[in-house]
């Protein structure tokens, strides 16, 4: 058995397989949201996973940790995968990175940048998957504008411009994934732009699905981006980086990474999305295996605390609530499916 713990409105990134998908795990799994993992006066036993963590306020930052430990009072022996208290947040990862020496370029708060900041620099924001928050930034005056132009600088980080560019003079991005003891490869994204997110619709981005390929079913690079997983203590995540001078420079770990379904990718790119689709749920199977956990049992946990349901109705919640009540949740991905082929969800 397996629990996601994710935030309500980002489950997409791991429902939209799971829920779209024939697989052997659709009577295996609860997908349950913060606030219900610290509300809940019972809890599953199964192997816990702690998913979109930088989105997490500093107040969920803190209670989740404790309910973990009460968790682990009541089932002794629960593997946990990405403990929030340990992970914390994005530009703790990034610091840890560049700390450990594998990194060679650092994220600051913009709050106090370093008198040695390299330039260029670029914003980012440290909660969300947006990219860079501006312009690459030649130098501190330039860098003072640009912050006095955030609505706040709370959330904010520099971050020090490294060239990603490849033999081919194009900005190259990998990605690798970590489930547990599993690393595989992810992506590979090229643009002729240095902000490469390998959005289909870029009109910088170079489709090369044949290289692609071949990376997705390689294991380049895997040793090091093993180690960038343990030196950051993420358990499950994408790691998002680009080879410079031989070496993986990772600009971001994300530990909610959504799974694109091949069917909403453009022809040209569909095998390389099944290829990783693939891989994402055999390491969840093999996850789920090692779980040990046969049969769907919840066990009382203590430390449950009240929180006001949000306003407003959608199907969805309501089905999910239904089916917890009858003691089906265990069921959810499974009968999810199916109302999602219906057009009903």
């Amino acid at each position: 058995m397996l629990a996601f713990i994710i935030s309500e409105e980002h489950q997409y990134a791991v429902r939209d397989i799971l829920e779209t998908r024939h697989h052997p795990l659709h009577d295996r799994i609860f997908i349950l949201s913060y606030s219900e993992f610290l509300s809940l006066p019972q809890l599953p036993r199964a192997t816990y996973l702690f998913l979109d963590i930088e989105r997490l306020t500093p107040e969920r930052l803190a209670a989740v940790p404790a309910r973990i430990a009460q968790l682990e009072r009541a089932m002794p022996g629960t593997r946990i995968l990405n403990r929030p208290d340990r992970i914390v947040d994005r530009l703790t990862i990034m610091q840890r990175l560049s700390d450990a020496g594998i990194n060679g370029f650092r994220v600051v708060p913009v709050t106090d940048p370093p008198g040695d900041l390299r330039y260029p620099v670029f914003l980012r924001g440290m909660q969300d998957h947006e990219g860079p928050r501006s312009t690459l930034i030649g130098d501190r005056a330039e860098l003072d504008r640009a912050v006095a132009a955030l609505p706040s600088p709370e959330g904010f980080a520099i971050t020090e411009y490294i060239d990603a560019r490849n033999a081919e003079g194009l900005h190259e991005k990998r990605s690798y994934m970590r489930i547990g003891d599993r690393l595989f490869p992810a992506a590979r994204d090229v643009s002729r732009n240095w902000v490469c997110k390998g959005e289909y619709s870029n009109p910088e981005g170079v489709a090369q699905p044949d290289i692609e390929l071949a990376f997705l079913t390689g294991t380049e690079d895997r040793d090091a981006l093993r180690r960038a997983f343990e030196v950051t203590r993420i358990d499950y995540g994408r790691a998002d980086y680009a080879v410079v001078d031989g070496r993986p420079q990772l600009f971001e770990i994300n530990t909610n990474p959504w799974v694109e379904p091949p069917e909403g990718v453009p022809a040209w790119a569909r095998r390389s999305a099944g290829t990783i689709v693939s891989a994402w749920l055999s390491a969840i199977e093999a996850l789920d295996a090692d779980s040990g956990i046969d049969q769907q049992e919840w066990v009382p946990v203590a430390g449950a605390k009240p929180i006001p349901p949000r306003p407003g109705f959608k199907r969805r919640n309501t089905i999910h609530k239904m089916l917890h009540q009858l003691g089906q949740l265990h069921r959810e991905t499974g009968i999810m499916r199916r109302l999602r082929r219906m057009r009903l969800i």
